[in-house]
């Protein structure tokens, strides 16, 4: 439906099919290293629904990586609500069949999504940086906002 409205409308698209917004969020990489001073952090974790993001961090560090301003890329940690987990049960059965699931409602709720459109670019993403992917149940999404408002 959204396409449609899209395709009526003067209304740009910007989803994780969008290359350029995966572009835009390359930079986030960038800036994690220049704050860093240009040294690569051993772990990076990133929030994963559609999963876009994850990819768009691997590309930033990898673009760093190959022009020479760092000499790795970090290990990818993608991080899943366990109400909306595709990949990390993927990744939990050694990468051997992705399946879809139906999100359950979560705190977490930007990251939602069961049938994830960037499944591929992340598990590539993923393989290449030797990265995991973890979850986190609605108890521990609660006791970990409960902490950052402390």
């Amino acid at each position: 439906m959204i396409r449609e409205v899209t395709a009526e409308l003067p209304i740009y698209l910007a989803n994780s099919l969008n290359s350029l917004r995966l572009e835009g969020q390359k930079t986030a990489a960038i800036e994690i290293l220049q704050q860093f001073d240009w040294q690569v952090p051993d772990w990076v974790i990133v929030p994963g629904g559609n999963l876009g993001n994850i990819y768009a961090f691997y590309k930033g560090f990898h673009m760093c990586r190959e022009l020479g301003l760092v000499d790795r890329i970090p290990r990818l940690v993608c991080a899943q609500a366990a109400n909306a987990n595709p990949l990390y049960l993927y990744f939990k059965s050694g990468w051997k069949e992705f399946k879809p699931v139906r999100a359950q409602t979560t705190f977490a709720s930007a990251i939602q999504i069961g049938d994830p459109v960037s499944i591929d670019r992340a598990v590539h993403a993923l393989k290449n940086c030797n990265g995991i992917v973890e979850e986190a149940t609605e108890e521990e999404l609660m006791d970990a906002m409960a902490q950052a408002d402390s």
